[in-house]
């Protein structure tokens, strides 16, 4: 269920891609916004607006590494809850070793139900090559006790282009999960996705992504909608 805030900023800084980020600064601090539309809303494989289109907009601010933000997209699980509010703060570095490291805890919120539960989280990233990239990450729910971990490979072959590959388990869902997919950036605000999701439980297939806002290199929007996990 819900986002993931282990998003293609990991990629694109482990690529050394961050100079293409089109993030705001003012005096130091910067801004992440925009909205992607989705054809279906998917976390970990599983449908989170019942195989229907969502709309997703998200807000974040950052100060020296440190940072807070939001994510919205409405779902529907045949209840009364019909939008989703995560609420996340962290810090990430890339080191002079190439190593870059985001740590983080997001709570989860519905419209209807209210606050559910929230997750402590780790994202590692290296890059293997110029155009290559790998992560790694792991998220602890301690009020399920539930972890949820996943592996990405990456490939960069144009500045406009980027290419994952996600493998993953989730204690939640007691499945593996899995993607494939492509982003392409059409400008500094305007990008388009297409990724392949599928899990133990039953593939979701194809899922179509159309995004505007201040960060679109592929590989960060790739991941995407900036936020699912």
């Amino acid at each position: 269920m819900r986002s993931n805030l282990a998003w293609g900023t990991v990629v694109a800084c482990t690529l050394g891609a961050a100079g293409h980020a089109q993030a705001q600064d003012d005096g130091g601090v910067s801004y992440l916004f925009g909205v992607d539309v989705v054809s279906n809303y998917v976390s970990n494989g599983v449908t989170q607006s019942d195989g229907k289109p969502a709309i997703q907009p998200y807000f974040e601010i950052g100060l020296n590494g440190f940072y807070a933000g939001t994510w919205m997209s409405n779902v529907d699980f045949g209840d009364n809850d019909d939008w989703e509010i995560d609420l996340y703060v962290g810090y990430r570095n890339l080191f002079e070793n190439d190593l870059f490291v985001d740590v983080g805890y997001a709570r989860y919120f519905y419209d209807h139900s209210g606050d559910c539960c929230g997750e402590a989280k780790l994202t590692l990233g290296y890059p293997l090559a110029d155009q290559f990239g790998v992560t790694g990450y792991v998220a602890y729910d301690p009020k399920s006790e539930n972890f949820n971990r996943n592996m990405t490979l990456v490939y960069e072959p144009t500045p406009d282009l980027g290419i994952a590959a996600i493998y993953g388990y989730s204690d939640s869902y007691a499945h593996e999960y899995w993607s494939v997919g492509a982003s392409f950036s059409f400008d500094e605000t305007w990008s388009a996705g297409l990724k392949y999701e599928g899990s133990g439980s039953g593939d979701e297939g194809f899922v179509f992504r159309i995004s505007l806002g201040n960060l679109q290199t592929p590989l960060v929007r790739l991941l995407g909608a900036p936020f699912q996990r």
